[in-house]
Order: C-alpha cells, then structure tokens, then sequence
C-alpha cells in the first residue's frame, strides 16, 4: 500500500500531469465564464411603499439609520453594512419614486459616486438603470452627457460633497437637469476644520440654491436644526449627515 501511494505521488507531481491538471482547470475556468448569469430578481416598490420616508431633513441619531437600512432590506432591497448610506439612499429613492418616476421606469438617473454605490444598486433593484457620470465635474455636462437631459443627480454619503465646493457641484449638476428635474446631495454636519458643515451654512446654502433656481423638496424643523446644532458643535469624532433635495424650476 505504501509503495502504491508513494507511485501515485511521484506520478500526481510529475510535469506532465501538472500541465494536464493545468489545463482542465484553466478550460473550467473559460466554460464557467461564458454561462449566462441569473439575471438578479427586481423588486417591483411604489411611491406608497416610502411613506414618510423624508427626502431632506439631517441624520443625527445611528439608531435612524440602523432603521432606514432595516426598512429597506424587508422591501427587498440589497443588503448594505453601511447604515448612514442606507439612510441616504433610502431617502433619494423617495425622492425618485414620489417625484420623478412616472411608472414606466424610464427617468434618467445620473449616480456621481458610481454603479457600485448603495443608491445605484437600490436603484437598479427597482427597474432602473442610474449612470454613472460625474456631471459635477468641469465640462462634463455637454461633452460626456447633454445639459437638460437628466432626472435625477445625486452625490451622497460615503461622497457628500465638499462644503467648499457644494455650491458649484450644485450649479454644476443642476446644468444637466432638465426642468422639474431632482438633485441630491449629502454634507457632512460637524466642526468645519473636521470637514463639516454647521445648520446655519445649511440655511445659507438653501437660499444661495433658491436663487438659482432651486427649490429645496421637503423642510428642515426648527428643533431638528437644535440639535443638528449640538452635533455640529460636538466633538471632531462625532458628525450627523445633512440630506438636501432640489428641485430645479
């Protein structure tokens, strides 16, 4: 018996066989390649499905999040470990269903932060197909996409846009809007030298935005803006997320 398993040895791990062995793992490979996948299951929501979901409004509390992230998985959404994007995106698919959306499906969705991103995957569950160009980028809107031809831009968390440049990322993605058309965005709300933003650069953003033709879509609360406050003056290791949609006019 030894010697038998000592020949089989000597045989498994000579050159030749290791080539052959190579190979038929190598044509598994290139035949598990080319079968066709399963296409993934949509999950047919509705406007009603989002029920007080807000699409404005700041995220102050974990627990919040935690039961955004949960509503969305027992709607058949795609799992995410990420509560604060789930939060988020939850909220921005809201906004789609409730405002843009006809039924049909056909809305033009621009995602900046890319296809991977929770809002794009939720998006695509649902009988989307969000793209994913940043038309917050210099001259891209009338180069990679035509200006006025979109629904909906979003830019949300873990990709809040930058406090110091919300105002053109705004002006920007507005320009590939057409009228009646959604943007979404996300800021960090805390210290400023930890990145943040204070309820008060929020209020001022809104105005700055309604002058130039945007209408935020939903309200912030006297008393929610209290304690998004206490938040933004807490310590750098703490922050809230401030979730802001426009409509274009």
């Amino acid at each position: 018996m030894k010697v038998q398993r000592a020949a089989a040895a000597r045989i498994s791990g000579s050159p030749a066989v290791q080539r052959v062995v190579g190979r038929a793992r190598q044509a598994a490979k290139e035949t598990a390649s080319k079968l066709p996948r399963p296409v993934e299951q949509k999950v047919s929501l509705r406007a009603a499905d989002f029920a007080g979901v807000r699409t404005t409004g700041f995220l102050l509390d974990g627990d919040e999040a935690r039961l955004a992230r949960k509503a969305a998985r027992r709607l058949g959404l795609a799992r995410t470990l990420d509560d604060t994007s789930a939060w988020a995106a939850f909220g921005a698919l809201a906004a789609l269903l409730r405002v843009v959306d006809d039924g049909r499906r056909h809305a033009v969705v621009v995602d900046t932060a890319g296809a991977r991103s929770v809002f794009s995957r939720w998006a695509t569950k649902i009988g989307f197909a969000p793209l994913a160009v940043d038309v917050m980028r210099s001259d891209v809107v009338g180069t990679d996409i035509d200006a006025g031809s979109v629904d909906l831009v979003v830019r949300l968390h873990p990709h809040s846009s930058d406090p110091a440049t919300v105002d053109e990322d705004l002006a920007r993605g507005t320009a590939a809007l057409r009228r009646g058309g959604l943007i979404i965005v996300s800021l960090r709300l805390g210290p400023r030298d930890a990145g943040g933003v204070a309820v008060a650069d929020v209020r001022s953003l809104i105005a700055r935005a309604d002058e130039q033709g945007l209408s935020l879509v939903g309200d912030l609360a006297l008393e929610e803006g209290r304690q998004a406050n206490t938040v933004a003056a807490g310590e750098s290791g703490n922050f809230g997320l401030a979730l802001l949609t426009f409509r274009r006019r």
